[in-house]
């Protein structure tokens, strides 16, 4: 064999032994597994989540790295169509335990503490009638009721008894009202009935969202 071709033969086993080294390699890097994603520890209590605690003046956390954005007054809502949700942690509140809780609507479940908790809200709502239902999750009996405002007007809600051990909508205490013309309306929740301490709540129960419906 001439030495023209000697290196001609030479120069191509190179460069396929060159192109089959490049191909594995691509080859193998392309093949190597995803991390897994790392999955977030849940607790036994509706879905409630235990990664870590914060504190920030009366409003404790519990399961999260960073607290929801909190208000320093109550929000303004316009109720438009025919229903409007709100989230607590989108409510002006205080001395609710705030609960990384993935069953909730917005990833967020406020706990009822004692009789100084309280979260407000304004809502203004076209003439109508109206109902209003609270997602919560309650442990037990002795944590499932509490006080519903509407303006001054209280209403006793709580979920069915015994819970069914998730969120549920209080379906058996509807807050019902009529208003006669356009009304701006604060609604507050707490534990307790001011004007009537037969109807006095009880604490410990987890609270997600308010819904409100137009009946007619």
């Amino acid at each position: 064999m001439k030495l023209a071709n000697k290196f001609l033969v030479f120069v191509g086993a190179f460069t396929a032994s060159l192109f089959f080294s490049c191909g594995s390699t691509a080859t193998m890097e392309k093949s190597q597994p995803a991390k897994p994603v790392e999955k977030q520890s849940m607790g036994s209590s509706g879905g409630i989540s235990s990664r870590s605690e914060l504190s920030v003046g009366s409003i404790k956390s519990h399961g999260l790295d960073k607290l929801p954005k909190r208000l320093t007054e109550a929000p303004k809502f316009d109720f438009t169509g025919d229903k409007l949700q709100i989230e607590l942690e989108n409510m002006y509140y205080d001395n609710f335990e705030v609960m990384a809780d993935d069953s909730a609507s917005g990833s967020f479940g406020l706990r009822l503490e004692d009789e100084s908790s309280w979260a407000i809200a304004e809502i203004n709502f076209p003439a109508g009638s109206y109902e209003g239902l609270v997602n919560v999750y309650a442990p037990d009996t002795k944590k499932s009721r509490f006080n519903v405002y509407i303006n001054k007007d209280s209403y006793l809600v709580y979920g069915s008894e015994p819970p069914i051990g998730k969120y549920e909508l209080t379906t058996r205490s509807v807050v019902s009202f009529t208003l006669d013309q356009p009304t701006t309306v604060t609604l507050k929740i707490q534990q307790n009935d001011v004007n009537n301490p037969a109807n006095n709540g009880q604490t410990g129960m987890t609270l997600d969202y308010v819904l409100f419906k137009k009946v007619n």
